[in-house]
């Protein structure tokens, strides 16, 4: 290192230190800027730094008398157009800053120098207390036009271990276990079901599509998560020792929204391709990567998810109790996808979902005039096709054009509303005002499609599709209703990611969608923002998790697919995320409303049936299990495991919802179809030597006391009825039973009566 950048560290060194040290140590994370290293860390993990020249040149496990993972190795790549490739290592680091970030977090930047000319590039690098893992980030700045083909977002030499790698899929609406990819594909097919999951052995290669990679040795591992979708350039490998997360842009071709069940298309290898240009003067920002490491089974899961649920998805959305409209039909109103809810018809459902415990009511589509012009279908605002005509189904569906009897109707549930924001009708105000705002020539032309067929399927609300451009004025549609409406809750459906002449590619149409939900989260951290990931590639896994739930499946499938649902991504992708019906379908001849109810507890409680045509006594039975979900959301929403067999066997299968640091959640066994009515469950990472009570839901009874060996072990389960199920709470002993001899305990138990009899009830 030159002189002048030694002077030039020391200072920066200085800086670090008082700026960051306290804080840091009082949080449990610190950061030390060196003449030769940066180093970041905490209680459980540190990772360290060349300044030279950019690398890794350390990754420590701190746990179990440590664990080295890394050897010096480049930290990232960037693959020029032409193939010409860029190592971090050509960078040298000039400088030092650090960041408070909330939640006891803190943020180090590393501004690098020295790569080829006019390219500039900072690498930040998060810590976070309590957590055995680090996030890094690459900015890239460019004087001149950079085309990049690919990058790596983070590379660790590991070393030898055994490489699986984890593609978590989108789709949910033809994803069938079993699917074998749509009738056309160029490249990957896609077969198969929500998580696509490759492993070699020790120490061999393995390379593919996928988001999560993990890296084990003996019971220790290393895991690689992207922060990122599920497009084709989503890349992972593992080889000579060093585990990457890839962005390989030549392998997008086109993304074809809702019809990639019928055709997937993309590059098959290498080539020509999609690339990316870092424009002068625009800081062109990579995925960001987390990188931790894992001390023992169900470890490695578990401190990704508090990355994902207590930093980046913070401050995190209610998991509130949601009704959805969509499924009220019945030929009064829609022409096409819209719903059939009015006023009246709100007036009638409104009381069964108090009586249910409904905490959100969303209007699904049909509430509009129109989409793109986004004011409530009411005599002030009409849908610009009615005609007049009082008998019409487009005559007018609300009293006021701002919600106010509305609210009144619904209190003290909160309004939350569909929204296609990406999408207009052509007869939209909004559209013959702004033509140019269209994203030409598919948006362009699929409004041309949309006014030649206005009422059948989805054309009915409108699939003209915007530009980026469009996005500051419907992001204002959103502020709107939210400032005047109290909307509390949103649905964004219909979104596809297009080429727009004159307004930017497939990728900046993602970011700048991105960048809206972003900026609408963090101006309104009350209002939950869901994505539709029913039927296309638009944001999962992580994208979309980070920000809020997913509507995950349309229809109503049958109980063992909504399972699968949650047991088949688990655990890389948070249940309480995943939104699915409750009390959909006429399941209730075959399967208790209990059971029902039993698997909707991990997942983001949705109803969406015609609460009019409930089975009589349904509701009577469901309330209790929300009253339950309610008061123990906290248990219950949150890192679930998957045991057992994958339901769509249809023998016992069982969810863990579980907080392995405190020791608390639940277990939710399910019987199927199974021919025996035992069955002994062990669950996954339990904390040893403590003792756990067990309660049954939904009373919150108490059932008895178990040691961590036991729930190691294995628990009996009996559920006497096929199809039933059995929810057990369990949560740390609330007070341990003095050790005496035999004759001591019966005499106590004489005095005490029974004192299982005696305990109280779990209230929350």
């Amino acid at each position: 290192m030159s002189r002048g950048r030694r002077a030039a560290a020391a200072v920066t060194l200085a800086l670090v230190a008082l700026a960051a040290a306290a804080p840091a140590s009082q949080a449990g994370v610190y950061a030390r800027a060196g003449a030769d290293e940066v180093v970041v860390g905490n209680d459980l993990v540190e990772r360290r730094w060349s300044r030279e020249a950019l690398r890794t040149v350390a990754l420590v496990d701190k746990r179990r008398g440590g664990r080295a993972w890394a050897q010096p190795h480049r930290d990232f790549t960037l693959k020029l157009a032409g193939g010409t490739q860029v190592s971090s290592d050509a960078f040298h680091v000039v400088s030092v800053a650090t960041e408070r970030l909330p939640r006891g977090a803190l943020r180090v930047r590393m501004a690098l120098a020295g790569g080829p000319a006019g390219l500039r590039a900072e690498r930040t690098a998060e810590v976070f207390p309590g957590i055995a893992g680090v996030r890094t980030q690459t900015t890239l700045e460019s004087s001149t036009p950079l085309t990049l083909s690919a990058a790596t977002l983070d590379e660790v030499a590991a070393g030898p271990a055994a490489p699986t790698l984890h593609a978590l899929r989108a789709g949910a609406d033809f994803r069938e276990p079993g699917y074998e990819g749509p009738p056309v594909a160029v490249g990957d097919p896609r077969p198969g079901t929500w998580r696509d999951t490759r492993s070699a052995a020790h120490g061999e290669a393995l390379a593919g599509p996928g988001q999560w990679l993990s890296l084990d040795d003996g019971e220790r591992s290393l895991v690689q998560v992207m922060e990122r979708n599920d497009f084709p350039s989503s890349r992972a490998a593992y080889g000579d020792g060093v585990g990457r997360l890839v962005v390989d842009y030549a392998r997008d071709v086109i993304v074809l929204g809702p019809l990639e069940e019928n055709a997937h298309v993309e590059n098959p290898g290498d080539g020509p391709g999609r690339e990316r240009t870092v424009r002068p003067g625009e800081p062109f920002v990579l995925e960001a990567a987390f990188t931790g490491v894992g001390d023992h089974d169900g470890d490695e899961p578990w401190q990704v998810h508090k990355w994902l649920t207590r930093h980046r998805l913070a401050p995190r959305y209610p998991n509130a109790v949601v009704f959805n409209s969509y499924r009220t039909q019945d030929g009064s109103r829609s022409t096409g996808a819209s719903d059939d809810m009015d006023f009246e018809t709100l007036k009638q459902v409104a009381p069964i979902a108090r009586e249910l415990g409904v905490e959100v009511f969303v209007l699904d589509d049909g509430w509009q005039n129109a989409s793109g012009d986004w004011d409530p279908s009411s005599p002030e605002r009409p849908d610009p096709r009615w005609d007049g005509d009082p008998a019409s189904k487009l005559r007018p569906r609300y009293p006021d054009p701002d919600f106010r009897a509305v609210r009144e109707a619904l209190g003290p549930m909160r309004l939350g509303l569909w929204m296609s924001p990406m999408q207009f009708n052509p007869k939209s105000r909004a559209y013959q005002e702004h033509p140019e705002l269209a994203c030409a020539p598919v948006g362009q032309g699929l409004a041309v499609q949309n006014a030649l067929d206005p009422s059948s399927g989805s054309n009915e609300s409108g699939l003209g599709t915007w530009g980026p451009a469009a996005i500051p004025f419907q992001e204002a549609k959103v502020r709107r209703a939210i400032e005047r409406w109290d909307v509390r809750y949103f649905k964004f459906d219909f979104m596809v990611w297009l080429d727009c002449a004159g307004q930017g590619d497939l990728y900046d149409y993602h970011d700048a969608f991105l960048a809206m939900v972003d900026r609408l989260r963090h101006d309104f951290p009350h209002v939950t923002f869901q994505i539709d990931e029913t039927n296309d590639f638009r944001l999962f896994p992580f994208e979309s998790t980070l920000r809020g739930p997913s509507w995950f499946q349309n229809n109503t499938p049958a109980p063992e697919r909504l399972l699968h649902n949650l047991w088949n991504p688990a655990p890389f992708v948070p249940s309480f995320s995943q939104g699915q019906h409750a009390l959909g379908g006429d399941y209730f001849g075959e399967h208790p409303v209990a059971t029902l109810m039993a698997i909707a507890l991990p997942s983001h409680f949705t109803v969406w049936t015609d609460l009019r045509k409930l089975p009589p006594g349904v509701v009577g039975e469901a309330a209790p299990w929300i009253r339950f979900y309610k008061r123990h959301r906290t248990l219950l929403a949150q890192m679930v495991y998957p045991l057992l067999a994958d339901p769509m066997e249809k023998g016992w299968t069982a969810l863990q919802p579980w907080n392995p640091q405190r020791g608390e959640g639940a277990l939710l066994a399910f019987r199927q179809q199974a021919g025996e009515a035992t069955r002994t469950i062990a669950l996954r990472n339990v904390p040893p030597r403590r003792r756990f009570d067990l309660f049954r839901a939904p009373s919150s009874r108490y059932v008895r006391t178990v040691t961590s060996s036991e729930l190691t072990r294995g628990i009996a389960v009996t559920v006497p009825r096929v199809n039933g199920a059995e929810v057990l709470l369990i949560r740390p002993a609330r007070r341990r039973a003095a050790a005496r001899r035999p004759a001591e305990r019966r005499r106590a138990a004489r005095r005490r009566g029974d004192r299982r009899a005696r305990r109280p009830r779990l209230t929350g």
